[in-house]
């Protein structure tokens, strides 16, 4: 039955017909969103020195943290600046991501080799930014997480300056996956506070409606691999396969091409079981989510209340519960009673539950942004069609809200063609007000 569901699920990534050539080599969309682009296909960046600082913000840092967060009081992130004027790009990471994740790095090193100071924003899912980025210490209101991340932001511009003196003569903005839906919101509420005035916002692989994406990546997890029926036979499974391609080749490079040697050799991870690890992947995010928005705000789902966890004390028991809840859990745990107590709804609790899950998802998806992202003329759209987290019915609402503002490429999975070299001449391309070709 399980892998009966994956099968359906995969059906999902027939896109519409495209008229150009595209030469992606991995045709399997969890091969390529767990691996990426292979090395050989990747763009060439030329091996420069990137001047780059890690800074903080001391009039943001959080005072009742518990001790386990000492490293993470106050929000960070990373500055990359040119030495002469120049326009600056923020880049927004993606669900759980930290300012300085691989993704983000290799966005950095892009766009500063094409003339671009950058500024590199954690997730608002991160658990640092959960700690000392958030308002509430509740991420997952996507309206509510973009007015954080503007707030940071431009404090962060102004730490920037003071840092480095550092000149802009132009604002751009990007996002990938999770952080490309908070992309376009800072960008709207940019369009009313008018402190930026962004002259290309690019989204990367974006959720269209959240509900459907979450319902997608909890689904992965049905997938069906013969010896794994509870979290412990998964974790013993996968490490006894890579253990098994450890001895044999004598290396322990855990990276992206040696997953593309696992998949040449007897011990390839099948289809089943790569969806699989971006199942659990995704569910590692919303428990770390999870555990951090309960240690800050005490709402004691996972632990008492008035209890503040100590850098000695064991966090398993804790993120083990964590993990048995998906982000559906989630939001009915900690999102709805949330928004329930700033705005009472008067009905029965259930149906009080019910009305703020259905009207949660609607608000904070990209679909709640269609009228203005029709009429924003400087922000685009680059997609898969064979990408999990979308199904025909978001590609059909991302052709028709953005015309040619948009590049559905045919493969590549959830982010597994960023390093192509097409995909990054395409970005590229966008950025310098050039469109895309073949749109």
């Amino acid at each position: 039955m399980r892998k009966q569901l994956v099968r359906c699920l995969s059906l999902l990534f027939v896109g519409p017909a495209l008229s150009w050539a595209y030469d992606f080599p991995v045709s399997n969309p969890f091969l390529a969103t767990v691996a990426g682009t292979p090395p050989e296909q990747q763009v060439k960046l030329n091996p420069m020195k990137v001047r780059e600082a890690i800074l903080g913000l001391a009039d943001e840092t959080v005072e009742n943290a518990p001790d386990i967060f000492w490293d993470v009081t106050k929000p960070r992130f990373k500055l990359a600046w040119q030495e002469k004027k120049a326009p600056l790009i923020f880049i927004i990471a993606g669900t759980g991501g930290r300012f300085d994740t691989s993704k983000v790095e290799f966005l950095k090193r892009v766009y500063y080799q094409a003339g671009f100071h950058v500024i590199q924003i954690s997730s608002p899912t991160s658990y640092d930014f959960v700690v000392s980025g958030s308002n509430t210490h509740r991420p997952g209101l996507t309206q509510q997480d973009s007015e954080d991340l503007y707030r940071l932001m431009k404090a962060s511009v102004e730490r920037a300056q003071s840092f480095r003196k550092v000149e802009i003569n132009g604002w751009y903005l990007t996002g990938y996956s999770l952080g490309a839906l908070n992309a376009a919101f800072v960008a709207q509420l940019d369009s009313e506070q008018k402190v930026f005035g962004f002259e290309r916002v690019l989204l990367l692989n974006p959720p269209v409606s959240l509900q459907r994406s979450i319902d997608n990546l909890d689904r992965l997890l049905m997938a069906d691999v013969p010896g794994v029926d509870d979290s412990t036979t998964l974790f013993n499974h996968f490490f006894d396969k890579l253990a098994d391609y450890f001895r044999t080749h004598k290396s322990i490079d855990l990276d992206e091409s040696m997953l593309f040697q696992v998949q040449k050799s007897p011990y390839a991870l099948s289809r089943e079981e790569l969806a699989l690890l971006i199942g659990v992947s995704f569910r590692l995010s919303v428990a770390s989510m999870y555990f951090t928005s309960d240690a800050m705000t005490w709402d004691s789902n996972l632990i008492p209340k008035d209890f503040k966890l100590k850098r000695s004390d064991s966090r398993t028991p804790y993120f083990k519960k964590a993990m048995l809840c998906s982000f559906q859990c989630y939001v009915d745990k900690v999102l709805i009673p949330y928004v329930i107590e700033q705005k009472p709804v008067h009905s029965s609790q259930e149906g009080a539950t019910s009305k703020q899950r259905r009207l949660l998802f609607e608000q904070n998806s990209l679909s709640h942004l269609e009228v203005w992202l029709k009429n924003a003329r400087h922000v685009g759209v680059m997609h898969n069609a064979d990408d999990f987290i979308i199904d025909q019915k978001g590609l059909d609402f991302l052709y028709d809200t953005f015309g040619r503002r948009i590049k559905i490429y045919p493969l590549g999975g959830h982010m597994g063609n960023l390093q192509y070299h097409e995909n990054v001449r395409d970005m590229l391309g966008f950025m310098k007000g050039k469109g895309f070709p073949d749109a």
